[in-house]
Protein backbone atom coordinates (compact mmCIF):
# COMPACT_ATOMS: atom_id res chain seq x y z
CA UNK A 1 0.00 0.00 0.00
CA UNK A 2 2.94 2.52 0.80
CA UNK A 3 4.04 1.87 -2.67
CA UNK A 4 1.11 3.70 -4.25
CA UNK A 5 0.44 6.19 -1.73
CA UNK A 6 3.83 7.69 -1.45
CA UNK A 7 4.02 8.32 -5.30
CA UNK A 8 0.24 9.66 -5.65
CA UNK A 9 1.41 12.20 -2.24
CA UNK A 10 4.42 13.11 -4.56
CA UNK A 11 2.16 13.59 -7.58
CA UNK A 12 0.34 15.79 -5.73
CA UNK A 13 2.46 18.12 -4.04
CA UNK A 14 4.21 18.62 -7.43
CA UNK A 15 1.28 19.84 -9.22
CA UNK A 16 -0.04 21.54 -5.85
CA UNK A 17 3.42 23.57 -6.34
CA UNK A 18 3.31 23.31 -10.27
CA UNK A 19 -0.43 25.09 -10.05
CA UNK A 20 0.34 27.94 -7.88
CA UNK A 21 3.28 28.73 -9.42
CA UNK A 22 0.96 29.10 -13.04
CA UNK A 23 -1.32 30.92 -10.72
CA UNK A 24 1.34 33.35 -9.46
CA UNK A 25 3.28 33.79 -13.12
CA UNK A 26 -0.66 34.62 -14.01
CA UNK A 27 -1.58 37.04 -12.06
CA UNK A 28 1.83 38.67 -12.24
CA UNK A 29 1.84 38.65 -16.66
CA UNK A 30 -2.15 39.66 -16.48
CA UNK A 31 -1.69 43.53 -16.23
CA UNK A 32 1.61 43.90 -18.59
CA UNK A 33 -0.86 41.87 -21.47
CA UNK A 34 -3.42 43.71 -21.13
CA UNK A 35 -1.45 46.71 -21.33
CA UNK A 36 -0.09 45.18 -24.61
CA UNK A 37 -2.99 44.25 -26.02
CA UNK A 38 -4.76 47.56 -25.24
CA UNK A 39 -1.36 49.33 -27.30
CA UNK A 40 -1.83 47.18 -30.11
CA UNK A 41 -5.81 47.79 -30.57
CA UNK A 42 -5.01 51.60 -30.23
CA UNK A 43 -1.71 51.16 -32.81
CA UNK A 44 -4.61 49.56 -35.49
CA UNK A 45 -6.66 52.29 -34.75
CA UNK A 46 -4.76 54.70 -35.63
CA UNK A 47 -3.25 52.80 -38.77
CA UNK A 48 -7.15 52.14 -39.79
CA UNK A 49 -7.80 56.01 -39.10
CA UNK A 50 -4.40 58.36 -38.99
CA UNK A 51 -6.46 61.70 -39.27
CA UNK A 52 -8.28 60.49 -36.09
CA UNK A 53 -7.82 62.68 -32.83
CA UNK A 54 -9.28 60.28 -30.63
CA UNK A 55 -11.85 57.34 -30.98
CA UNK A 56 -15.41 56.79 -28.99
CA UNK A 57 -17.85 53.32 -28.90
CA UNK A 58 -20.07 52.77 -31.11
CA UNK A 59 -23.02 51.72 -29.20
CA UNK A 60 -24.50 48.92 -31.61
CA UNK A 61 -25.39 45.53 -31.71
CA UNK A 62 -21.99 43.68 -33.04
CA UNK A 63 -23.10 41.48 -35.77
CA UNK A 64 -20.98 38.44 -37.88
CA UNK A 65 -17.62 38.46 -36.90
CA UNK A 66 -18.04 42.38 -36.00
CA UNK A 67 -16.20 42.67 -32.68
CA UNK A 68 -15.99 46.56 -32.32
CA UNK A 69 -16.95 49.57 -33.58
CA UNK A 70 -15.61 53.47 -32.78
CA UNK A 71 -16.56 56.67 -34.41
CA UNK A 72 -13.10 58.74 -35.34
CA UNK A 73 -13.31 62.12 -34.13
CA UNK A 74 -11.01 65.21 -35.52
CA UNK A 75 -9.24 67.54 -32.93
CA UNK A 76 -12.97 69.62 -32.53
CA UNK A 77 -14.89 66.30 -31.31
CA UNK A 78 -16.52 66.18 -35.31
CA UNK A 79 -16.92 62.77 -36.68
CA UNK A 80 -14.54 61.73 -39.67
CA UNK A 81 -15.34 58.52 -39.80
CA UNK A 82 -15.62 54.60 -38.17
CA UNK A 83 -12.92 52.06 -37.56
CA UNK A 84 -14.52 48.64 -37.58
CA UNK A 85 -12.91 45.52 -36.51
CA UNK A 86 -14.01 42.05 -38.00
CA UNK A 87 -12.25 38.87 -37.29
CA UNK A 88 -13.16 36.75 -40.43
CA UNK A 89 -11.74 33.21 -40.91
CA UNK A 90 -9.09 32.45 -42.66
CA UNK A 91 -6.95 29.36 -43.11
CA UNK A 92 -5.32 28.88 -39.49
CA UNK A 93 -8.16 30.73 -37.84
CA UNK A 94 -9.21 34.44 -37.40
CA UNK A 95 -7.84 37.26 -39.05
CA UNK A 96 -8.16 40.36 -36.66
CA UNK A 97 -9.17 42.95 -39.31
CA UNK A 98 -8.85 46.13 -38.44
CA UNK A 99 -10.33 48.63 -41.29
CA UNK A 100 -10.82 52.58 -41.29
CA UNK A 101 -13.98 54.67 -43.37
CA UNK A 102 -14.23 57.99 -43.66
CA UNK A 103 -18.07 59.48 -44.07
CA UNK A 104 -18.16 59.02 -47.61
CA UNK A 105 -17.29 55.32 -47.29
CA UNK A 106 -13.60 55.26 -48.52
CA UNK A 107 -11.04 53.09 -47.10
CA UNK A 108 -8.83 55.49 -44.90
CA UNK A 109 -6.48 52.41 -43.73
CA UNK A 110 -6.53 48.77 -42.73
CA UNK A 111 -4.24 47.07 -39.73
CA UNK A 112 -4.33 43.13 -39.73
CA UNK A 113 -3.44 41.73 -36.02
CA UNK A 114 -1.13 38.75 -35.41
CA UNK A 115 -3.26 36.11 -37.62
CA UNK A 116 -2.52 32.48 -37.16
CA UNK A 117 -2.01 32.40 -40.25
CA UNK A 118 0.58 29.93 -41.99
CA UNK A 119 3.91 31.58 -41.50
CA UNK A 120 5.77 33.05 -44.80
CA UNK A 121 2.49 32.97 -46.66
CA UNK A 122 -0.82 34.15 -44.91
CA UNK A 123 0.89 35.80 -42.29
CA UNK A 124 2.02 38.15 -44.88
CA UNK A 125 -1.28 40.02 -44.70
CA UNK A 126 0.30 42.11 -42.17
CA UNK A 127 3.28 43.64 -44.62
CA UNK A 128 1.95 46.92 -45.58
CA UNK A 129 2.35 46.12 -49.02
CA UNK A 130 -0.82 44.29 -48.90
CA UNK A 131 -2.75 46.34 -46.36
CA UNK A 132 -1.53 49.68 -48.01
CA UNK A 133 -3.43 48.39 -51.48
CA UNK A 134 -7.05 48.89 -49.95
CA UNK A 135 -6.11 52.88 -48.88
CA UNK A 136 -8.70 54.68 -51.14
CA UNK A 137 -11.49 52.02 -52.00
CA UNK A 138 -14.77 51.83 -51.50
CA UNK A 139 -17.67 49.89 -51.74
CA UNK A 140 -17.93 45.61 -52.11
CA UNK A 141 -14.34 44.39 -53.08
CA UNK A 142 -13.30 41.32 -53.95
CA UNK A 143 -9.53 39.84 -54.88
CA UNK A 144 -8.03 39.54 -58.88
CA UNK A 145 -8.74 35.63 -58.82
CA UNK A 146 -12.87 36.32 -57.85
CA UNK A 147 -12.28 39.25 -60.61
CA UNK A 148 -11.70 42.23 -58.08
CA UNK A 149 -9.15 44.78 -57.72
CA UNK A 150 -7.28 43.15 -54.77
CA UNK A 151 -4.25 41.77 -55.30
CA UNK A 152 -3.90 38.61 -53.08
CA UNK A 153 -0.90 37.12 -51.26
CA UNK A 154 0.59 34.45 -53.76
CA UNK A 155 0.13 31.26 -52.03
CA UNK A 156 -2.41 32.59 -49.53
CA UNK A 157 -5.44 33.32 -51.63
CA UNK A 158 -7.51 32.23 -48.65
CA UNK A 159 -5.95 34.74 -46.15
CA UNK A 160 -6.63 37.74 -48.46
CA UNK A 161 -10.54 36.63 -49.32
CA UNK A 162 -10.96 36.04 -45.72
CA UNK A 163 -9.43 40.08 -44.80
CA UNK A 164 -11.83 41.20 -47.57
CA UNK A 165 -14.45 39.42 -46.35
CA UNK A 166 -13.80 41.33 -43.44
CA UNK A 167 -13.94 44.46 -45.25
CA UNK A 168 -16.93 43.92 -47.14
CA UNK A 169 -18.72 43.16 -43.69
CA UNK A 170 -17.05 46.18 -41.85
CA UNK A 171 -18.61 47.97 -45.29
CA UNK A 172 -22.14 46.15 -45.37
CA UNK A 173 -22.21 47.59 -41.49
CA UNK A 174 -20.89 51.33 -42.09
CA UNK A 175 -23.52 51.31 -45.17
CA UNK A 176 -26.65 50.05 -43.20
CA UNK A 177 -25.85 52.29 -40.35
CA UNK A 178 -25.94 55.63 -42.00
CA UNK A 179 -22.90 55.60 -44.23
CA UNK A 180 -22.20 55.60 -47.63
CA UNK A 181 -24.69 54.06 -50.15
Amino acid sequence: MKEIIRPAVVLLVITAVAAALLGAVESITEGPIAIANENAQNEALRTAMPDAASFTDVDAELTGTISLIKEALDANGEPIGYVIVANPSGFGGAVPTTVGFDMNGVITGVSIQTPSETPGLGARATEPEFMDQFTGMTGTLAVTKDGGQVQAITAATITSRAVVSGINEAYTWFTENGGAN
